[in-house]
This record gives C-alpha cells, structure tokens and sequence, in this order.
C-alpha cells in the first residue's frame, strides 16, 4: 500500500510538472517579466523529493532578481539555488519587505495552506503591499478532484461537512483550516485587497477546470 501510494505521488508530482511550466507561461504571458525585475516567491519548498517543487526557481532565468521566501529550512534552499537570494519568513505574520518593495511577487500553490480565510485574506493583502503586480496559484475548489486529500466530489459539500468526512476517514491534518482551506473563485474576490485584477480558471489539457491564477496589478 505504501508503494502504490508513493507511485501515485510521484504520477501526480510528474503531471504537475506540466501544469506549472504550462502557468509558468502564463506568468510570462500576462506579467511580462523583464531581466531587471526584482520578484519575489512566496511559499518555496526546502524538500524538492516530488519533482514538481520550485518550478519558479528551476525556471527562471535571471536567478540574482529572484527572491524566495519561505517557513522551512533556509539553508536547504540556499544550497539548492545559491545564486537566489532566500528569506525565512514566519506563518500569518507580515512580510519583511518593505512596500512595493518588488516588481513582482509570486505564489505557486500556497494560499490554500496559509489558514482560514482571515488568514488568506492577511496573506494576499501582504503580496499586495509588498509588490506591485502580483501572480498567484492555488488548486480550484471547483474540480472534481482535490489533489492533496485524494477525493472526489466531496470537497463540493460545505467545508465543514468536507472537514467532518475528512476527520473520519483519518486525516486529521488536512482537515485542519490552518493546513488546508481550498477556494472557489467567490472566495477569492471576497478577500481581494485591490479592485484591479482578474481571476484565470486554468484548465488541464483545455478541458478540465483544475487551478485559479490570480493576477493583480
């Protein structure tokens, strides 16, 4: 059981890759990133054992612009990536960066983990404030599959209920909302900060509604 679920992982981690190099165009597309723009990732991974992790960093070209911000271990990442620059950051608290500190700032499937909605509604605001166009990711809520519990069509039920059914079948982590809280799009634009954005239902292999991209300017 441990094997398939491993394998099942390293499937998932591997079609990944395509959705977030297929975004990572996006980014490029829609943000028009320049050789001297300073741009800031929030929510780089320390553990890249799943190949999908740091697509930003893996891709991007001009790694001295580039500023990853993290939770976990600083010093994994900056052996990983020497030539980025890494700051240690800490859970629901402000950034240390200074306002419209960055040209540009990231966040590749992290809004979701952040906590509830007050949380995630703090942490886009401090995106907001310390860039000046702002990118982010996150698995939709209106799949049919949501990615990090293995379900089906039951994160479509009130999140309580979602978190009761989770708690159930064991998983007591992701039931948490300080580990888990998957958006629609209506939560999305309840928490904006700015009133000039738009929101992008990404759509794996042109059918399949997967992820939103926000993009704020």
């Amino acid at each position: 059981m441990r094997n398939t679920i491993t394998i099942t992982k390293q499937l998932l981690s591997r079609l990944s890759i395509r959705i977030r190099s297929d975004q990572y165009r996006i980014f490029e597309r829609l943000i028009h990133p320049t050789p001297t723009d300073k741009i800031l990732d929030v929510g780089a991974n320390s553990d890249e054992t799943l190949p999908d992790s740091n697509m930003l960093e893996k891709l991007y070209p001009y790694p001295k612009n580039l500023t990853a911000a993290t939770i976990e271990d600083k010093t994994k990442l900056e052996a990983l990536y020497p030539k980025i620059k890494v700051v240690k950051i800490l859970q629901r608290k402000k950034l240390p960066f200074k306002n419209n500190q960055f040209d540009i700032v990231v966040s590749w499937a992290t809004i979701e983990h952040v906590g509830n909605l007050k949380d995630q509604t703090f942490f886009l605001k401090e995106l907001c404030r310390v860039g000046k166009k702002i990118f982010v990711t996150t698995p939709y809520r209106g799949c049919i599959y949501e990615p990090h519990t293995g379900t089906f069509f039951l994160h479509w039920l009130p999140i309580k209920v979602f978190r009761f059914y989770l708690q159930l079948k064991g998983d007591s982590i992701w039931a948490s909302d300080q580990v888990l809280n998957p958006l629609f799009t209506r939560d999305i634009k309840g928490m904006l900060p700015r009133t000039k954005y738009s929101i992008i239902v990404y759509r794996l292999f042109g059918i399949l509604p997967s992820h939103l991209l926000l993009i704020i300017s």
